[in-house]
């Protein structure tokens, strides 16, 4: 039976993608879109954005078959690609309603196709279906697999955050003055629509209200995230002393996104980097990218429990 690979959680998918269909030499490329609608209200500039997207993509609309009724309407875009005998599908893969860094991976796919004269194909259906149609149904879950879907499900929210972290960066002007709570409802809408609505503010976890979680697609377990204005060292011990208190048994992963408004940025990260390795046993091995670390808390009431935790820093400095 033919297989695929999922490449949802890598987080340039779409660039790598359009790479490989730039610099490959298959004789054998289709591309397919499965654009998943969302409903515009609360998405931030969603329409104004779907506009611009539609705009940058004049140029690749020729490679579809469907030429002239693609990106009507605002949509989460999922892709699957065959290079020669071998398919690669990713989840989430972008949108077509702002220009972040997921949906300018969609536009780079698109491009490369055009390039190469690749027919391209939209469609409407149930992602998942046309999955289980063309490939067979998946291997069913055993109970011991629970925590390994949790995971992933934390991958697929890390990179989301990745894709805002990139977007802000890119236009830090239109987060001056805002203050954490604006900012993180900002943040929420499209998680929110890639998560289908299970992310929630100043939401009930154990002792207090954590800014931003998003529980699980079983609605058993949750990921909870604090968010922060840095102003010095003290401002993460804060947080991760905040995210303690908010954490339940059963929790698993958790995360602080850390919004920075000053300068020598570099500075910064070093000085966080230097206070993980000092009190967590933090292994430079586990860097994620330049302004993400990874490390383990120790449970409060368990010192046997471990819950896995994302920084990530946003650098929002204009001048």
């Amino acid at each position: 039976m033919t297989t695929y690979q999922d490449i949802s959680t890598i987080t340039n998918n779409a660039y790598r993608l359009a790479d490989l269909i730039t610099g490959g030499h298959y004789s054998n490329i289709l591309y397919y879109e499965f654009h998943e609608v969302v409903d515009p209200t609360g998405i931030f500039n969603c329409l104004e954005g779907l506009k611009a997207f539609s705009e940058r993509s004049e140029d690749f609309y020729k490679i579809f078959l469907s030429y002239g009724f693609v990106d009507e309407e605002p949509a989460i875009i999922h892709v699957a690609v065959k290079l020669a005998n071998d398919w690669f599908i990713a989840h989430d893969c972008g949108s077509n309603y702002y220009l972040g860094y997921g949906p300018t991976g969609i536009l780079k796919l698109r491009e490369a196709c055009a390039s190469k004269n690749i027919a391209g194909f939209i469609s409407d259906d149930k992602f998942e279906k046309w999955l289980k149609l063309k490939f067979g149904s998946p291997k069913k879950q055993l109970k011991s697999d629970k925590k390994s879907i949790e995971q992933l499900q934390f991958k697929r929210l890390i990179k989301s955050i990745q894709f805002l972290t990139n977007d802000m960066q890119r236009r830090p002007e239109e987060y001056q003055g805002l203050n954490e709570e604006s900012i993180r409802n900002r943040m929420l809408l499209p998680i929110n629509v890639t998560f289908k609505g299970r992310g929630n503010a100043e939401a009930k976890n154990c002792k207090g209200k954590t800014d931003i979680l998003v529980k699980t697609k079983d609605g058993l377990n949750e990921h909870i995230f604090e968010l922060k204005v840095w102003d010095g060292i003290d401002t993460l011990t804060k947080a991760i002393k905040q995210l303690r208190g908010y954490l339940s048994w059963h929790n698993n992963f958790c995360g602080i996104i850390m919004i920075c408004y000053k300068s020598d940025f570099t500075s910064i990260l070093k000085k966080a980097e230097k206070h993980l390795t000092d009190n967590f046993n933090f292994d430079n091995r586990e860097r994620y990218i330049r302004n993400e670390f990874r490390f383990k808390l120790h449970h409060p009431t368990d010192k046997f429990k471990h819950i896995e935790t994302h920084l990530t820093f946003i650098n929002l400095k204009t001048t």
